[in-house]
């Protein structure tokens, strides 16, 4: 986990990296109301926003609710709130429903059902999206210090999804050992048609506040998108989860757990911009009796200009029966920061 600061970096830098020359033509049109038309390339559509690149005003997002008409003749990706997927060419007349046309075939779906548009003709790098935020608090009355950092980056293929998250809260006291909590996750999702998809996922762990030196886990399960509109997203997963643990008082040793999680999400795009997250994870073990642990994220998140906001996340892990028997149980706190999505 010590090089955890330095793969987000490295990670952070490549995201960056601008796109290939490669890139289509900006021909795709978008009509807001009657009078306005865009001209661009439309970069996907998610969490009700259409985002499109222009050549003369820049990157715009248009809220969807808002958009009267459009046409590409690119292929895409689309899918609505039962979680059906079309593909081909996009063509949306004023009576608000949307065309996807491949083959000389058309399916048609109601534009307000339409939950994504995912372009298929698009680079490495333009597959990719994702967030970092820091945050950094010290108090001279305690002399404690903070230092807490989050980066994600996602891939997405017209059926796969592909997540890499780490996170890093180091917690520094005059005269005390630093206290650190490290996570770093690596998901793939693969799409089916309708709700469900599979995943594997596959991670690392460090705990201090419950005598965790590391945990390293592989987890197979499903997944089942619960609700799926512009305001609102849940998600319920289930599967297996085999790890191996580390303590410095205990041998450890590996473990399998059952896992089961529930995310909620919803956000709102009237100024400001808001985004709250709720994500809970259930580990009750199959290999020790009566051990559970749990996993809880809250975090809250507003826009102070485009693409740059602040961030408020809640905590939560619990253990009821730690490898190190003179470890918490439970750790907790809330922690600030500022954030910028790409």
């Amino acid at each position: 986990m010590k090089r955890l600061a330095r793969f987000v970096l490295l990670a952070l830098a490549l995201a960056c990296l601008p796109a290939s020359a490669s890139a289509r033509a900006k021909t795709d049109l978008v009509f807001i109301g009657k009078a306005d038309r865009i001209t661009g390339e439309i970069k996907q559509m998610d969490r009700g926003i259409l985002t499109v690149s222009t050549n003369n005003i820049g990157t715009v997002n248009i809220e969807w609710e808002d958009v009267d008409s459009l046409n590409s003749v690119y292929q895409f990706r689309v899918e609505d709130r039962a979680g059906r997927k079309y593909f081909g060419a996009l063509f949306m007349t004023r009576a608000l429903e949307l065309q996807v046309i491949q083959g000389g075939q058309t399916e048609s779906v109601p534009a307000m059902d339409v939950v994504s548009i995912t372009p298929l003709e698009t680079t490495f790098w333009q597959r990719l999206d994702g967030s970092i935020a820091i945050g950094f608090s010290y108090t001279k009355a305690t002399t404690i210090a903070q230092l807490n950092s989050d980066f994600n980056v996602r891939y997405r293929t017209p059926l796969r999804l592909i997540v890499l998250d780490a996170s890093n809260i180091a917690t520094s006291q005059e005269g005390q050992d630093t206290r650190r909590r490290e996570d770093l996750s690596l998901t793939y999702n693969r799409l089916f048609q309708g709700r469900w998809f599979a995943l594997v996922g596959a991670g690392a762990q460090t705990n201090d506040e419950l005598g965790l030196d590391l945990r390293v886990m592989f987890a197979p399960g499903a997944g089942l998108d619960l609700i799926q509109t512009n305001h609102n997203a849940m998600t319920a997963t289930v599967g297996l989860s085999g790890n191996r643990e580390w303590s410095a008082n205990s041998d450890g040793g590996y473990n399998l757990e059952a896992f089961f999680g529930l995310e909620h999400s919803t956000f709102r795009y009237d100024y400001p911009k808001t985004d709250i997250t709720l994500d809970a994870t259930v580990y009750p073990s199959l290999t020790t009796s009566g051990r559970v642990r749990t996993e809880i994220d809250i975090s809250a998140s507003r826009e102070i200009v485009s693409d740059l906001t602040f961030v408020l996340t809640f905590y939560h892990s619990y253990d009821n029966k730690p490898l190190d028997p003179d470890a918490h149980k439970t750790d907790y706190g809330i922690v600030t920061s500022v954030g910028w999505t790409f």
